[in-house]
């Protein structure tokens, strides 16, 4: 299984870290090596590390030691390694599942060369199979190449039972997700500044994640929301637990998504979701059910549901139970790991 370092901050790794930790490989003969092909580093340092990918993973190809190559794929830089390994692994005679989770790469395809997008073509059909994020995304591996082979596999978590969310208790709102424009930060800050003074005096916004975080920083000071702001910045362990615990609402008002797993993770600790209707949000966010969905942009709307939502416990309540029950059927490890199963049986016969 190949993808970036497992200490890169996302959610592709964090799907894979989730897979590699989890129990269920325990059930039957498998056994499955980690192999980073991208780390955080200079130039040099990322083609020092794909160098040592390509190298280790031809070793373990022609000694026989590879059944199946799960490669893990986004866009651009991403997409060209992979590509290099599904055409290298085929030629070894490897069967290749390729898994995309790039919320841009049908972006990436368009503004593409014609070089590129051939290139592009001729990876997804030489794939044994392409997984996609949902029944939702297989449109993006076949409008580009009719004959490849696409299943949709969805990104699953362990949800926290029994369901800890307390609506009378939480004060935050949160958004987990790299800070700028594609996750709807700054639509998050004009919703904040237009229900300041309507909102319950206690409630919080955290902002977590990296990326723009100066620039975030300067926009709540230029808003003048700096008293609603209780966090800005990466969290992880205790510190994310504790947010977490605390959290009222998840919001994450994206414009590109695959399946975001801070929805999944929040959901199953049933936390309710205000997002946007964009790639498989809608198969797991059902507006007016188990959360709110916004057009992506649309900060009156956004403003007017997070008002909606923390002034109403029982409606939050109420999305919780829905929330935590969704995922506890559906979104699952032990059901997406199962159909990996599933997957690698069928390409290895």
């Amino acid at each position: 299984m190949c993808c970036s370092d497992l200490s890169y901050k996302g959610g592709m790794v964090s799907v894979v870290r989730g897979y590699l930790e989890s129990p269920e490989w325990a059930d039957g003969d498998w056994r499955v090596t980690f192999i980073p092909t991208h780390r955080d580093a200079s130039r040099a340092g990322l083609l020092a590390c794909f160098a040592r990918a390509v190298s280790k993973i031809a070793w373990m190809g022609v000694r026989g030691r590879i059944d199946v190559a799960h490669l893990h794929v986004s866009e651009r830089g991403s997409f060209l390694r992979k590509g290099f390994l599904v055409k290298m692994l085929r030629k070894m005679g490897i069967p290749v599942v390729l898994h995309h989770h790039g919320a841009e790469f049908d972006d990436y395809y368009a503004a593409a060369s014609a070089r590129v997008k051939r290139f592009v073509a001729e990876v997804l059909a030489e794939a044994d199979v392409n997984i996609v994020l949902s029944e939702r995304l297989r449109d993006s591996i076949t409008s580009k190449a009719p004959g490849a082979r696409v299943e949709a596999v969805y990104n699953s978590v362990v949800p926290v039972t029994p369901n800890p969310y307390d609506a009378d208790r939480t004060h935050l709102v949160t958004l987990l997700g790299r800070l700028g424009k594609r996750k709807g930060a700054y639509d998050l800050l004009e919703a904040i500044a237009r229900t300041d003074k309507r909102l319950p005096a206690d409630i919080r916004f955290c902002l977590c994640g990296d990326g723009e975080v100066s620039e975030v920083e300067a926009r709540i000071d230029a808003l003048g929301v700096r008293h609603r702001i209780a966090h800005v910045g990466w969290v992880d362990g205790e510190q994310k637990e504790r947010i977490l615990a605390d959290t009222m609402i998840n919001v994450l008002p994206s414009y590109h998504e695959g399946l975001p797993m801070t929805i999944l993770e929040t959901m199953g600790r049933g936390i309710p979701s205000i997002s946007t209707p964009v790639a498989s949000i809608p198969e797991v966010v059902k507006d007016g059910e188990n959360g709110y969905l916004v057009e992506p942009g649309d900060v009156d709307a956004l403003a007017d549901r997070i008002l909606t939502l923390a002034t109403s416990p029982e409606t939050r309540r109420r999305f919780s139970a829905e929330a935590h029950a969704l995922i506890s059927s559906r979104f699952t490890l032990p059901k997406a790991i199962a159909r990996l199963k599933e997957i690698y049986c069928e390409v290895m016969k």
